[in-house]
């Protein structure tokens, strides 16, 4: 029998609430502190102005309550279906006595739980954030570490899904962008919720923009080649969240002069497609630095299409097929540094993939868009094509009534900001 000592010792690290953060010798300081490299108003930032901290009161509103009351669910604030993403969900022996499960997505959702590391995380002591680490400080300014815990919500996994019932009950369709929703997050509500300072890159490691994006292309690739096996190889009848909504939902008139929906040539009419917006543009990003892999990949989404609307046995195997296409690619990528001249050449690819088609839904081209927005301040150019970033984004605002080729020529405009200088 094993000791109580070593029961405890094996015990997981238990969520120690965010109001243990709240001191304002800590984070909960009114405003930024001058001399420190830490704000220590982060507490502060995170309960006024952080779309984290109202994520479990969204589920006490108007909204929220429709659709708990249409799926059944009872209370939207007591339904694990709901809970798992709006707040933070642990056992009661995880929980430390200052935690609140109505805190919504607090601090350690994100950062870890805390017990282990709590004590010992002052960035001013030697060494202090490797311990941190080493207890279970999660490194959130690591690419794929951080693409792995903000897609775990914003885009579900193989086992949390933001169902199709959801989504007709009411709840938004699920978009993602890592670099894009991380500064967005960082400057919510106008505040910084950290410097990107010299201080800041001195205490960690700092990655560009595009290395950001593309972590977490690749990371949102592998939670929809995931969700595919749960949505079609375990159930009767597929669950179609896991299949892009605009290869089905369009004007549904009575005029029937207009072309049916074919969102990639070689589809059928009413063939089902996979929510692949973000597969194709890694594919599109990565062609010109390793083109085998890039139309590996691809030739492994379309088995795993096929398989999908055709031979559900198969999709096991072509989940498991393409999942270690995209797990080498993304090792790569993180290994392989990314260089001024990759990053251009990879807007240009994103830039010219749209007069090829590959932007044919309203799902592909929001990542377009967000894509663009990001390679374009990388490249140092964002600012001067204000006005073409505004007429582009105009393209998207009602996804009822996008237009592919209007959103091809916004990025056409685009395409002279980065054209070889001579």
């Amino acid at each position: 029998m094993a000791s109580s000592s070593g029961g405890a010792a094996s015990a997981p690290p238990r969520h120690q609430g965010v109001a243990t953060c709240a001191s304002t010798t800590c984070h909960g300081a009114a405003r930024p502190l001058a001399g420190t490299s830490v704000q220590q108003n982060e507490y502060v930032i995170w309960s006024e102005f952080d779309p984290h901290a109202g994520a479990f009161r969204t589920l006490r509103d108007e909204r929220s309550t429709l659709i708990a009351r249409r799926l059944g669910l009872g209370a939207a604030d007591q339904a694990p279906a709901c809970l798992t993403c709006h707040s933070e969900v642990v056992t009661a022996g995880e929980r430390g006595p200052k935690f609140q499960p109505d805190d919504g997505i607090g601090c350690e959702a994100c950062h870890g739980a805390a017990e282990k590391w709590l004590a010992g995380h002052d960035d001013r002591g030697a060494g202090t954030r490797a311990d941190s680490l080493r207890s279970g400080l999660r490194a959130l300014n690591e690419p794929a570490v951080r693409a792995e815990v903000c897609t775990a919500c914003h885009l579900g996994s193989k086992d949390r899904l933001a169902t199709h019932a959801m989504m007709a009950a009411g709840h938004p369709r699920l978009s993602f962008e890592l670099d894009t929703f991380s500064e967005l997050w960082r400057t919510s509500g106008g505040r910084e919720h950290f410097r990107r300072d010299a201080a800041y890159a001195a205490r960690k490691p700092v990655a560009g923009s595009a290395v950001f994006w593309l972590a977490g292309l690749v990371q949102a690739s592998l939670v929809s080649v995931d969700q595919v096996q749960t949505a079609v190889g375990r159930r009767g009848l597929p669950e179609f969240a896991a299949f892009n909504c605009f290869s089905c939902h369009r004007n549904m008139g009575r005029r029937t002069n207009d072309a049916p929906r074919v969102l990639v040539p070689g589809d059928t009419p009413g063939a089902l497609r996979l929510n692949d917006s973000a597969l194709r543009l890694l594919a599109t990003a990565v062609a010109d630095r390793d083109p085998q892999r890039a139309a590996g990949v691809i030739r492994g989404l379309e088995e795993l299409q096929r398989a999908a609307n055709e031979d559900r046995v198969a999709v096991v195997p072509a989940v498991s097929a393409l999942h270690l296409q995209l797990e080498s690619l993304g090792s790569t990528l993180a290994r392989s540094p990314i260089s001024a001249a990759d990053r251009r050449a990879v807007l240009n690819a994103v830039l010219r993939a749209s007069a090829a088609g590959a932007y044919p839904d309203y799902a592909s081209a929001e990542q377009a868009a967000m894509a663009v927005v990001v390679l374009l301040e990388d490249a140092g150019v964002e600012a001067h094509r204000e006005a073409d970033l505004d007429a582009l984004f105009a393209a998207l605002d009602d996804d009822t009534a996008f237009d592919q080729r209007r959103f091809a020529r916004m990025l056409g405009r685009l395409g002279d900001a980065v054209k070889p200088r001579k």
